[in-house]
């Protein structure tokens, strides 16, 4: 298996447990490091992590049964490049999964922004859709598997409960890890970050009550597509 823009290895490591030989790539060295010692440290020693450009992969044509890139891809200067490739290496017969999130369904930047526009209300935000827009839908995301050169292509909406125990906590950790609201949070001071912190955690409260079940429903959207030849 293939997991492309693996991060800290999430996916990777669930696989490796279930027996997968695991290539795990990221453009990131530090998270290529952090994977690399989580795998030695549960004996995966057929599982390796290397640090490479998801757009250009190092790898040998039709090498992995399934190749995987889990909310990864969708960050690609150049997606249609990263689907190419991930189809490029995979084997024909074999699958290629690749996760984003439904633009109707993943509404957490719409939250941040009401957030601040609440707390900061002199404040002028920047605009602009997320670099994956154009597959943050059922039917872009399968165009685009489909473009990359994998028939048949399914996708599957799948919506959970994303809850949080402290959501001031939650905003403030939020442009560690979310490149969506990354523009947002350059535009302000440490002040204005508190404000906004207190006003999220009062839409967040709104929603679903204080505390231990605070939160918002997301939708996620998993196409899966095989590459044509297998027998």
């Amino acid at each position: 298996m293939l997991d492309v823009a693996a991060g800290s290895g999430a996916f990777s490591l669930r696989a490796a447990r279930r027996g997968a030989a695991v290539t795990a790539t990221d453009f990131a060295a530090g998270m290529v490091d952090l994977l690399s010692s989580r795998f030695a440290a549960e004996g995966h020693d057929r599982c390796t992590a290397e640090v490479m450009d998801g757009q250009a992969l190092d790898l040998p044509d039709r090498r992995f049964d399934l190749s995987v890139s889990m909310f990864g891809v969708i960050f690609f200067p150049d997606i249609d490049a990263g689907l190419r490739e991930l189809a490029r290496v995979t084997r024909p017969g074999g699958r290629v999964a690749v996760a984003t999130w439904d633009l109707a369904g993943f509404r957490l930047v719409d939250l941040v922004r009401e957030a601040l526009a609440r707390a900061l209300p002199q404040l002028d935000l920047p605009a602009g859709e997320p670099v994956w827009a154009r597959i943050g839908d059922a039917a872009g995301l399968a165009a685009a598997l489909g473009t990359a050169g994998l028939d048949p292509v399914r996708v599957h909406p799948v919506t959970r409960a994303w809850r949080w125990d402290d959501p001031e906590g939650f905003f403030r950790r939020l442009p560690a890890w979310s490149p969506p609201v990354q523009p947002l949070f350059e535009v302000l001071d440490a002040d204005q970050i508190e404000d906004g912190a207190a006003a999220f955690a009062e839409l967040v409260a709104d929603r679903g009550g204080a505390g231990d079940g605070a939160g918002i429903d997301v939708t996620a959207l998993l196409g899966v597509g095989v590459r044509p030849g297998g027998g």
